[in-house]
């Protein structure tokens, strides 16, 4: 039994040993022979390694980019709004105080506990006038004090090209150095006035008389100190005559000469004069205490000089007035201070800086910037300098009390007082404003919901540490906006998306085009290596070993060539944003390309292994026959088990909108999350090319068969070859099938993705110019809305016109809403005469020149008032709708009545009361009241929601808060429309949620003067609201009217420097520094710009498929002439030439790819114009469409020159064959 166990162990190592050793063989066999295949055939290696290297290096390269383009977008929103991750701004502790400074030592202190933070650097800006000695034109421009070298060692402003900067010098803006024809090592000046530096300090300015009205504080301030000294009600009215004080400062000037003789009399009555402090009984201790530092003062200083001084000053008095009281004594202080309002400061230009880069925003425009150092004296010693000019100038010319106070103040006293006072002083305790990055902020903006984190995080600890009253407020302006660029990163991932579908679709197709080939021609090689026992087995090792061949290979030199361009596209981003992470491949990439470079050839390979094991061996042996029966026997058996292979999908594809539509947009929409909602609109539109395809596939044959029409009849001379090129379509159709329906799919995608790209980049243009109206737009955003300074921007403007008259054509003013304006009820309503419907609407007052300005190929009119009979026209040759607004033909004004007793009819009773109350008042001039009715413009959505239209007389009612009371006047609907850029129009009928009407400067004023019973124009208002608002307001303004836009056209091309200069013109003018100025030419292009980019791109992604595309041909081509083989040397045995046959097979594939081309062109347009026309239907812009001429030449005309060139290389090798080797089918 032993031995008989012993016996089968001995078989089963023998059979065991059998199988390794053919394991063994076989592996040794498939190895041989897959280098053999090579050797023979290689063609087809080279064109799956090129394949296989050139998705992977190029899909790999796509998806570096995308993790690196955080870095690019971080540098286009620094370059924005700054480099600072966190602006921290005083707060006031406590509501006692609007003084708001930040304590810079304190704040470190805490800063310095978050570990996620980097530094904090202090900065102070205020606005200032620039100029230059011998140059009368000067600049507003912010002025800018900063630690330059701590700003520089922690990377604000690091892409910003400038040195540590010491003493005076200073960086200019380079259109500031323009603008004065300065450069570097020239000297300029910075005026600076007082009252608005207050402002960065919380001090209010309210108006044009600021000034006078700070006098009251300012007084207030002085005698609350001396209340404290002095016991007295009234005190600083109280009335001391000028011939008592004479005698006294002249007994005061001879005592003194007396007690400075010597050192020992001067000693000898201070102590005299405290001791006499002292014995006063009545004193209280702060009283003493205050005596004996005046005593103090007073000894230490030159007596005899301050005697005459004071002498002086009563002298002068006494000559314009005989009392004198400390209420005046102040008024002359002030009067004296407010004239030291502007100085300058002398500074040395360091350097011109060009673009800020990230070191402040672009918005601020010019910017004049100094190290923080030596600003303390700077400012001191040009602050005294005017000083001593405004006390030597009153000496002299002041008759007044100014003139008399100047004999009392020792400028070079105070001067040396005020620089031993500030010797320890450390201006960075006194910061404005501070500004604090992050450690390893390029991964800190990977996305906006890692941003948003980091914030909270650090802000959270900060507070925490500081206590959460820390008298300071934080913003994140980059945290704020990176959100809107990686929008433009969500955008270009889907079209990452789309162009890695389109590559691996032509990539897998070929894969598989080489594969199936390989085995249709190596049917009998297999049939033999399973006739010697060859296991069907080590056929799938075989088959998936020869795919790898190539794959590994295209993947170790895909990933090798994505890491060299990656590293330089790296070094690129890393030298243009100066940040680093990296410059390996990330581990996403990586995994995406190794599994794509393992799964491409495994899922080509699925088909090819299925036809390979579905011959029987005697047909693989058979020569001249072919059978494929495994996908009939699937179907069979699907069949049989009641499933339907096109119901299923169906199906999926019912149940996958279903899950879309019902449950992710939703989602999207709750969650607001934008890049999901991308995706799912990019999905939406692939899937319907993706079916518009397949459908309009179906055509494929019957369009070729008309294009082949159209060849042979250009061609003429080849008609006789058009039966047998028809033969070849329909004996070629069902692998030219497979070849053309990729071929159209992958050109539909990039033709909608060229589409969609001009498209939106028309589409953004179109929507800058819409929102910023004209080429160049100022205004004013700032809560207090008091608008722009009109009279100086006039002015300024008609400089410009006449100064070089090709320059400016026209410019225009709007008023700010009157819904907007302080003491107008927010309420305006229109409606028809009925009262019913009734919506709310805003009136907005521009002036008639308006659509001659703005860009009026956006005005979009519907109708206007047909019964006017003179009308104007704009260039582009529409009606001027703002000019009916102004033309008052058909204007029904009529005699205003008051239905005093509630009577419609009682006339007499009306004329009765009028009579009655013109006794009561004496008045004697009879004033007749008039209801005049208003033009108005409104949108075209009010005509469906409110019933008004042109024809319609309606209504305004402005209903007040209080009571209910309310005013109701007529209006006259001169014109409607669906848009007129920079104002809130639209034809749907949300609109009458938000709507404005546009009226006439003259019907604004004279509603708010109905409103408010007041006179703008007289500069009165009942309203004390009101009347504090238009006192605040700008001097000289047309009809009175607050404007808070400007709108500018130029008259010819303008570059940008022009642009830039004038713009700096113009900020000369800003009276605040929430006035914003766009120019929306600039804009445009940058928007352009990058659009080009991404067309580019498209055109790259194109190339590639083309490259692709090419293969696949060539592949799918030979197929078709080695198939086609017997009937080629039949053909060239009945006559037919080498040239005619190499004609048929080119007319061929000319013919498939037209009708693939024609295909798909005309689905990717079609696609595209489906998604123009949802975009037009949000925006009511007008339809246009713009072809991408590019992108479709390259594509297009590209695949017919290589369809050519491929079917040109396929019949090549059967050209000179002889006609008998071709009928055996010998290679």
């Amino acid at each position: 039994m032993e031995q008989f166990h012993n016996q089968i162990d001995d078989t089963q190592s023998q059979q065991y040993f059998q199988e390794q050793t053919k394991s063994n063989m076989s592996l040794r066999l498939i190895i041989n022979y897959i280098f053999a295949d090579i050797a023979k055939r290689p063609r087809s290696f080279k064109i799956g390694l090129f394949t296989t290297y050139i998705v992977i290096t190029f899909l790999g390269l796509l998806q570096c980019v995308v993790q690196l383009s955080p870095l690019i977008f971080l540098q286009l929103d620094e370059s924005a709004t700054g480099d600072t991750d966190l602006l921290y701004l005083p707060m006031a502790a406590e509501n006692t105080s609007n003084y708001r400074l930040i304590n810079m030592t304190d704040l470190h202190k805490h800063t310095s506990q978050v570990s996620e933070f980097l530094d904090v650097s202090p900065r102070w800006m205020f606005m200032c006038n620039l100029g230059k000695m011998g140059v009368e034109q000067q600049f507003r421009a912010y002025f800018l004090i900063l630690d330059s070298q701590l700003e520089q060692s922690i990377g604000i402003g690091r892409r910003t090209d400038v040195d540590i900067i010491t003493n005076n010098e200073v960086y200019v803006s380079e259109t500031g150095l323009r603008g004065l024809s300065a450069s570097k090592g020239d000297q300029i000046y910075l005026n600076f006035n007082i009252l608005q530096l207050l402002k960065n300090f919380g001090v209010e300015s309210e108006g044009n008389e600021f000034t006078q009205q700070l006098r009251q504080p300012f007084k207030n301030a002085v005698n609350q100190q001396l209340a404290m000294f002095i016991k007295e009600d009234n005190f600083q009215d109280k009335q001391y005559s000028i011939t008592e004080l004479a005698m006294y400062s002249q007994s005061y000037l001879n005592y003194v000469k007396g007690i400075e003789a010597t050192s020992l009399t001067k000693t000898i009555a201070k102590e005299y004069f405290r001791q006499n402090v002292r014995s006063q009984e009545n004193y209280t201790e702060e009283q003493k205490e205050f005596a004996y530092q005046v005593i103090e003062v007073m000894f230490e200083r030159n007596m005899t000089r301050d005697a005459s001084a004071i002498n002086k000053f009563v002298n002068r008095v006494s000559k314009f007035s005989n009392f004198i009281t400390i209420s005046q004594f102040e008024d002359g202080l002030f009067d004296l201070l407010i004239q030291i309002n502007e100085f300058n400061i002398n500074a040395k230009v360091h350097g011109g800086v060009e673009s800020p880069k990230g070191k402040w925003t672009d918005a601020l425009g010019m910017m004049v910037f100094m190290d923080y150092k030596n600003a303390t004296e700077i400012f001191l010693e040009s602050f005294f300098n005017k000083l001593d000019q405004v006390i030597t100038d009153n000496k002299k010319y002041n008759e007044g009390m100014p003139g008399a106070i100047s004999e009392l103040i020792p400028v070079n006293d105070t001067q040396e007082w005020a620089k031993d006072a500030t010797t320890n002083f450390k201006l960075q305790d006194y910061s404005l404003m501070a500004n604090l990055l992050f450690k390893n902020r390029g991964e800190k903006y990977e996305t906006p919901r890692i941003a948003k984190d980091a914030i909270i995080q650090t802000t959270n600890e900060f507070f925490t540490e500081a206590g959460y009253n820390y008298p300071v407020q934080i913003t994140a302006p980059l945290g704020f906006t990176i959100g809107l660029y990686h929008l433009m990163k969500n955008f270009i991932e889907n079209l990452l998306g789309v162009a890695t579908m389109i590559l691996l679709m032509l990539s897998v197709l070929l894969i598989y085009s080489l594969m199936i080939g390989d085995i249709e021609e190596k049917t009998y090689e297999f049939g033999m290596l399973r006739a010697l026992g060859f296991k069907k087995s080590w056929l799938i090792v075989l088959l998936m070993l020869q795919a790898l061949t190539f794959a590994i290979p295209g993947l170790f030199l895909g990933l090798v060539s994505c890491y060299l361009i990656n590293c330089l596209v790296s070094m690129y981003v890393f030298d243009m944003s100066l940040l680093l992470t990296t410059y390996s491949i990330p581990s996403s990439a990586l995994a995406f390309q190794i599994s794509l470079g393992i799964t491409m050839p495994i899922i080509s390979n699925i088909l090819p292994i299925k036809k390979a094991l579905s011959k029987a061996l005697r047909d693989s042996l058979d020569l001249f026959h072919r059978v494929v029966n495994d996908i009939l026997v699937t179907v069979i058996k699907l069949e049989m088990m009641g499933i339907s292979t096109n119901q299923t999908v169906c199906s999926i594809i019912l149940i996958s909108i279903g899950f879309i539509s019902y449950y992710v947009i939703p989602m999207n929409i709750i969650f607001q999350n934008i890049r999901g909602a991308i995706i799912v609109i990019n999905i939406i539109f692939i899937t319907m090319v993706i079916g518009v395809t397949v459908l309009m596939n179906l055509s494929e044959q019957w369009l070729e068969r008309q294009v082949l029409k159209i060849i042979l009849f250009i061609k003429q001379s080849d008609k006789n070859l058009q039966m047998i090129i028809l033969n070849n379509l329909k004996g070629h159709g069902s692998r030219n099938f497979k070849t053309t329906l990729m071929y159209s799919l992958g050109l539909a995608f990039i033709i909608f993705t060229g589409a969609q790209f001009t498209l939106q980049a028309e589409f953004l243009g179109d929507f800058i110019k819409t929102s910023l109206t004209s080429d160049i737009i100022v205004f004013d955003a700032s809560i207090q809305r008091l608008g722009l300074d009109e009279f100086k921007f006039r002015q300024h403007l008609e400089w410009e016109k006449t100064n070089d008259p090709t320059f400016i054509q026209d410019y225009t003013f709007s008023a700010l809403p009157l819904n907007e304006i302080p003491g107008i009820p927010r309420f305006f309503q229109i409606s028809p005469l009925a009262h019913f419907p009734r919506r709310r609407i805003r009136l907005h007052a521009i002036e008639e020149n308006y659509l001659e300005v703005i860009n009026y190929k956006y005005y979009y009119p519907t109708e206007y008032d047909s019964k006017q009979q003179s009308v104007e026209y704009l260039p582009n040759g529409v009606r001027d709708g703002v000019k009916d607004l102004y033309n008052n033909e058909g204007k029904l004004d009529i005699a205003k009545t008051s239905d005093v007793y509630g009577i419609a009819t009682n006339n007499h009773a009306q004329s009765n009361y009028k009579a009655m109350l013109k006794t009561l008042n004496n008045v004697t001039k009879e004033v007749e009241e008039v209801d005049k009715e208003i033009n108005v413009i409104i949108p075209e959505g009010y005509r469906y929601e409110d019933g008004v239209d042109v024809d319609t007389p309606a209504l305004l009612r402005i209903s007040f808060r209080d009571r209910g009371r309310a005013i109701e006047r007529r209006l006259k609907i001169k014109h409607m429309a669906i848009k007129i850029p920079n104002n809130d129009f639209s034809g749907y009928r949300t609109v009458a949620l938000f709507g404005e009407g546009l009226i006439t400067m003259q019907d604004a004023q004279m509603l708010i003067n109905e409103i408010l019973n007041s006179r703008i124009e007289e500069n009165k208002f009942n309203n004390q609201r009101a009347h504090q608002y238009f006192q605040k307001l700008p001097k000289n303004l047309t009809y009175g009217l607050p404007k808070d836009s400007l709108l500018i056209k130029f008259k010819r091309d303008t570059t940008k420097e022009e642009r830039i200069d004038f713009s700096n013109r113009l900020r000369n003018y800003f009276t605040n520094d929430q006035i914003y100025l766009f120019d929306s030419i600039t804009m445009a292009e940058t928007s352009q710009d990058f659009f080009k980019y991404l067309e580019l791109f498209n055109i790259v992604v194109a190339a590639i498929a083309l490259i692709l595309s090419f293969f696949l041909l060539l592949v799918s081509f030979i197929g078709n002439v080695r198939n086609t083989s017997w009937e080629i040397g039949i053909l060239r045995a009945v006559g037919l030439n080498e040239v005619q046959i190499s004609k048929v097979f080119v007319y061929e594939s000319i013919t498939l790819i037209t009708a693939s081309g024609l295909i798909g062109t005309i689905i990717g347009l079609v696609i595209a114009t489906t998604f123009t026309l949802q975009i037009v239907a949000f925006s009511e812009f007008k339809f246009k469409f713009s072809f991408p001429i590019l992108t479709f030449l390259t594509t297009f005309l590209g695949g017919i020159f290589i369809s050519i060139y491929a079917s040109y290389l396929a019949v090549r090798s059967f050209k000179f064959k002889s006609i008998a080797s071709t009928l055996k089918g010998q290679s």
